[in-house]
């Protein structure tokens, strides 16, 4: 079916206008509002600095205009522009099916409850001033503070694709939305974890180096600190994170307290979410959340000059002379579980990379690791749940303690 696309950009002011009148409409499916303050906040300040911001797609249907994609922020412009933001603890929780994560020791960062901000529209005539009334005798609000002004949303703008179906047959309209609703939300494939955060150090080819634990040999070709170990993960061989290691490992060495590394991410799907912050840290950009995880860590301190490189070399040394003890799947060249790579992995980085440590190659470590890796493994408790925030922590405080007496 043709259809006709249209672009251009509206002012803040214009788009809260639109969202008052009612001219724009949230269809049934759109899901409830998730955005934290500190989402809002950063929405606008980056409106305010001029950022690009993704654009709204608003299309026509026979029950009006309706959006597409954008309510997130919409709802944060219209409620930085009231001054209220709804309280979380205040509403019920949206619907939504398990996870089929049952290791998940905390709650999710965000919060989706059941609210749009067409429950602030209940009139047919919605101002301002009437809005901000309502929102102040009702104490499931509370104030946000947005240091702008009137004329910050007159002359602020925000882009927009406006979508016509060339039809007026409602059974062709519904299955052209159907299809354009799943193509905006299923088919396009997510950026995996490791490309998202790629876009974070983009053209900083020393901390790619760093994140990514690579080593460039007299050849100019890039060498893995790790010798391509590999990690089986649903039967599949998969590269080793190292990003995840130089995360746990940092906050370790500025706390020097196991117990206390990766609090508020006990479930396990959450800590890519970590992950991504600590390279944001050290980048000196904004962290998601528990911004003052790191802060006991100094880069420059550590790494000074960013000497990481050498250590690197000697890390990979260690590992083409040892891997042949790892107990390595044969054919896949591949550890077969966490508690594997992370016994072996924990202790060797953290005193090579970290304590700028050599580690004396000695028959009695080789042991020790494979004993406690042994012992882990015999107990059918920790074998269901290798990933419980408890058992990493072991693994990580367990394993720096074996490497210590080798370290010189």
């Amino acid at each position: 079916m043709d259809t006709r696309v249209y672009y251009g950009e509206y002012t803040l002011k214009h788009w809260i206008e639109l969202m008052l009148k009612k001219n724009i409409i949230l269809p049934k499916y759109q899901r409830s509002f998730v955005w934290e303050k500190k989402d809002v906040q950063r929405l606008i300040q980056s409106l305010e600095n001029g950022q690009f911001v993704q654009p709204i797609t608003i299309a026509y249907a026979n029950e009006g205009n309706i959006i597409l994609d954008g309510q997130q922020r919409l709802t944060s412009i219209l409620l930085s522009y009231l001054g209220y933001m709804p309280n979380k603890e205040k509403f019920d929780e949206s619907y939504s099916f398990a996870d089929g994560d049952d290791s998940s020791e905390d709650m999710p960062e965000k919060k989706s409850i059941r609210w749009t901000f067409q429950e602030l529209l209940q009139k047919d005539s919605n101002t301002k001033e009437e809005i901000k009334k309502q929102l102040n005798n009702d104490d499931r609000y509370e104030i946000i503070s947005i240091p702008v002004n009137d004329d910050f949303f007159e002359k602020t703008f925000l882009g927009f694709s406006y979508i016509i179906p060339n039809t007026t047959n409602t059974n062709d309209i519904q299955k052209f939305f159907s299809t354009l609703f799943r193509n905006i939300n299923y088919l396009g494939r997510k950026l995996s974890p490791l490309e998202s955060r790629r876009s974070l150090y983009y053209m900083d080819t020393e901390k790619e180096n760093y994140f990514e634990g690579k080593i460039l040999n007299s050849d100019d070709i890039k060498e893995d600190a790790l010798c391509n170990t590999k990690i089986i993960e649903k039967m599949v061989p998969c590269p080793i994170d190292f990003a995840r290691y130089l995360a746990i490992l940092s906050q370790f060495y500025g706390l020097q307290n196991s117990n206390r590394i990766l609090v508020g991410y006990s479930a396990y799907n959450s800590r890519e979410n970590y992950i991504a912050d600590y390279v944001s840290y050290i980048l000196q950009l904004e962290q998601e959340s528990r911004t003052d995880k790191f802060d006991a860590f100094r880069f420059d301190n550590v790494f000074p000059n960013c000497e990481f490189i050498d250590r690197f070399v000697r890390l990979r040394n260690w590992i083409q002379e040892n891997k042949k003890n790892f107990n390595l799947d044969e054919k896949k060249d591949a550890f077969t579980s966490w508690v594997d790579a992370d016994y072996w992995l924990f202790g060797l980085i953290y005193w090579i990379v970290f304590k700028n440590k050599s580690i004396t190659s000695d028959k009695s470590l080789i042991e020790k690791i494979r004993a406690e890796i042994s012992n882990k493994k015999s107990s059918e408790y920790y074998s269901k749940s290798p990933n419980l925030l408890k058992h990493l922590r072991e693994r990580l405080k367990v394993s720096i303690q074996i490497y210590e007496k080798y370290a010189n």
